[in-house]
Parts: C-alpha cells; sequence; structure tokens
C-alpha cells in the first residue's frame, strides 16, 4: 500500500516537472506587465492624400515617434510624440474668394494620447484596441507659385488668406488603432496601425480622400512598477 502510493506521488512529481517549463515559461514572459510603466520607440510610414484643385495627391511619408505607456491588467494609457517627414502640394478654402488657396507643406509633428484595451492575450502575446485624440502640426505652410493662383485685389484680402494659410497648420482629431505586442521579461516589441478620419476638410492640409493611417514597428522597455510599494 505503502509503495502504491510512493508511485502515485512520483509520477505525479514527474508530471508536474514535466509540466513546469512551459506553464512557467508563459507566466515569467509576462511577469511584472500589469502596474508598470514602459518608454518605446517605433519607427514606419503615415500614408495621407491632399487636395490640390482638381486631383487628390497621395503622399506615403516615413515616421518616427517615441511613447509611453502606463499599464494596469486590462487597459492602459499611451502618450505619444511622432514626426512624419514629406514634402507635398494641398489646398485650403480661401476666405475672401472661390477659388481654394494652393499651398506647399512640408513634414507633420504629433502630440497625443490613447486608451488601450488589452483583448484575451495569447501566451507572451498581447493584442489590443485603441482610441485616443492626436494633435497635428504641420511644420512649414506657404503659398505655391503658380499661374493665375493665389492673387488677391487688396492688401487686406492677402493678409487674410495668409492668416487662414497659418491656421490651418494645425487640428486636432480623433483616432483608432489596433496592435499587437510580444511581452518577454522587460521587452515588448509590437506593431501598430492607426486610422484616422481626414477626408475633405477644407480647413485642414490633410484634406484628400480617405483616411490618413498610421504603420508602426517598435519596442518598448519596462522601467519598473508604477505602484509604490509600503
Amino acid at each position: 500500500m505503502r509503495s502504491s502510493r510512493l508511485v502515485v506521488l512520483s509520477l505525479a512529481a514527474i508530471g508536474a516537472v514535466g509540466l513546469t517549463p512551459s506553464v512557467g515559461a508563459a507566466q515569467s514572459a509576462t511577469q511584472g506587465f500589469a502596474d508598470s510603466w514602459y518608454w518605446g520607440a517605433y519607427g514606419g510610414y503615415t500614408s495621407f492624400g491632399t487636395a490640390f484643385g482638381t486631383e487628390n495627391v497621395h503622399t506615403n511619408a516615413p515616421t518616427i515617434g517615441a511613447d509611453w505607456m502606463l499599464t494596469r491588467t486590462k487597459f492602459a494609457l499611451n502618450i505619444f510624440a511622432d514626426q512624419s517627414y514629406f514634402s507635398t502640394s494641398s489646398s485650403i478654402g480661401s476666405p475672401t474668394g472661390a477659388a481654394p488657396l494652393a499651398v506647399n507643406i512640408n513634414d507633420m509633428r504629433r502630440l497625443g494620447f490613447a486608451l488601450m484595451i488589452f483583448t484575451p492575450e495569447y501566451r507572451a502575446f498581447k493584442p489590443y484596441v485603441g482610441v485616443g485624440y492626436s494633435f497635428n502640426f504641420i511644420n512649414s505652410a506657404a503659398l505655391r507659385t503658380c499661374s493665375g493662383c493665389n492673387t488677391f485685389p487688396t492688401q487686406a484680402a492677402a493678409d487674410s488668406n495668409n492668416k487662414a494659410i497659418v491656421n490651418a497648420r494645425s487640428m486636432g482629431k480623433a483616432f483608432g488603432n489596433v496592435g499587437l505586442m510580444y511581452v518577454y521579461k522587460r521587452f515588448a516589441p509590437f506593431a501598430q496601425f492607426t486610422v484616422m478620419p481626414t477626408q475633405g476638410k477644407s480647413d485642414w492640409y490633410l484634406n484628400g480622400t480617405g483616411f490618413t493611417t498610421i504603420w508602426a514597428l517598435g519596442l518598448r522597455y519596462n522601467l519598473g512598477t508604477s505602484i509604490e510599494k509600503w
């Protein structure tokens, strides 16, 4: 009877040892993820359209950025800043005339935040969806030199249109995104896709057909817990 019990205990111990690596690996991979500060960097590209006369100009702009993520078990707050590099043409409505203003624009900075909601994970993979808001700034905008366009009858009209050109450089926009992180110890490489509605805006330069989309690949690093322990 005693020997039978020893056999059962031995088999149970062997089974536990056999299961420990797979279970332990899954747990150790995401251990310490919740209630943590993550800092990250990413690169990718921003794709958008601009309206220029009767044309829709499509631009793919290389993009780099950095972000900060404060995690909970199922949620996270993400704050980010990035810049896209491009040189293209656009147009906005004129406050003094029927013809739109033809403008050359360069580069864009984005500052924003998002609420990330983690969906059911698989091992160390953490899918998520997010909703957020960003402040978008075109770095420079200047009237395009072209025949028969951007002419103003008075200095007051010129001043009014120049003010419109400056005001159209910035715009706040809501957006949504989806992403996937792979969490291993303190490291979390990720891929993310963002969609921002920008179609047909006459008072902002990213105003072509369709949406502005942003693809990003990056790496986040866990700098430690965000909960102070007593």
